[in-house]
């Protein structure tokens, strides 16, 4: 009787966990930002063969009714550019330089998290002080100072989202390395005589992977935002290229007479921006010990 009743219960320990990335299609939060983010992903990859372009493309003008008709379904805006033509290849500028430039942020962000929690000492007083500097300027003021002298472009606006937000992607590396590097795994490599690179990228990393992943999504957003922002202070991309932040800018021209020009680009902003903000909570709690 006493192994009959016991049978179960070892078959159920030896049953593999539930992978933590399958727990977000357990979260209804996690679906609709995952809804949200791929729509625009999905309309960005196909916005050159979509049938919806075929009457103009983003950049073509058109003397036309700015008002939605069947040709134009959302209209065009003050110098005859199809509207939703420009929405969806804007996704496109969108979804490659926020990610970019968060991603190499991230980079140099975490290697400065990295070897300032794991050195502890001067190195960390002297990375946490240069963090200090760059933390204690606005975040939005110090991308405009940047753009303005460095000028808008892909690449600047890389650089410039990794200046401001390096110093508090490594704030974050640094707190959790200070807390891991106690632990036994770290000082077995230690014993077995394993190289610094070796525990930080081996040992550490995959350990603080979860919460960085969550800052990344959220940071993701941020930027959508900024970039908006820039592009609505005409800091944005340069012209031609479709710019959320500059169509709801263009618009202002011509709000008593089609106020809706300046609310379809804020909504494609509001709901990546959303997307990507509900994904981050699904993560979070998917990573969630």
């Amino acid at each position: 009787m006493a192994l009959e009743s016991t049978a179960p219960l070892m078959n159920v320990a030896k049953r593999p966990a539930r992978p933590k990335w399958r727990r977000i299609f357990r979260s209804k939060t996690a679906l609709v930002g995952l809804f949200l983010v791929s729509f625009w992903v999905v309309a960005a990859v196909l916005a050159p063969i979509l049938p919806l372009q075929s009457p103009t493309k983003p950049d073509v003008m058109a003397m036309a009714n700015p008002f939605p008709s069947a040709v134009h379904w959302l209209g065009v805006d003050i110098l005859g550019r199809d509207i939703l033509a420009r929405l969806i290849f804007g996704a496109r500028t969108v979804l490659l330089v926020a990610p970019l430039s968060v991603a190499v942020a991230m980079i140099v962000g975490i290697s400065m998290g990295m070897v300032a929690g794991y050195y502890g000492g001067r190195v960390d007083a002297v990375i946490s002080r240069f963090s200090d500097i760059i933390l204690a300027f606005p975040v939005l003021v110090l991308y405009v100072v940047l753009i303005a002298n460095i000028g808008p472009s892909v690449i600047n606006i890389v650089i410039a989202t990794t200046i401001a937000s390096a110093p508090g992607i490594g704030r974050i590396t640094r707190g959790l390395v200070l807390g891991l590097k106690q632990q036994e795994y770290v000082a077995a490599a230690r014993l077995r005589a394993e190289s610094t690179l070796y525990i930080m990228l081996v040992e550490l990393l995959p350990n603080c992977r979860g919460m960085l992943i969550v800052d990344g999504c959220l940071r993701i957003g941020y930027t959508i935002i900024t970039i908006g922002i820039l592009g609505f202070l005409g800091l944005g991309l340069p012209p031609p290229n479709p710019d959320w932040g500059g169509m709801v800018k263009e618009s202002t021209t011509v709000l008593n007479v089609w106020p809706f020009m300046s609310v379809e680009p804020s909504i494609a902003i509001v709901s990546l921006v959303l997307g990507f903000n509900l994904l981050a909570d699904g993560l979070r709690e998917a990573w969630k010990p």
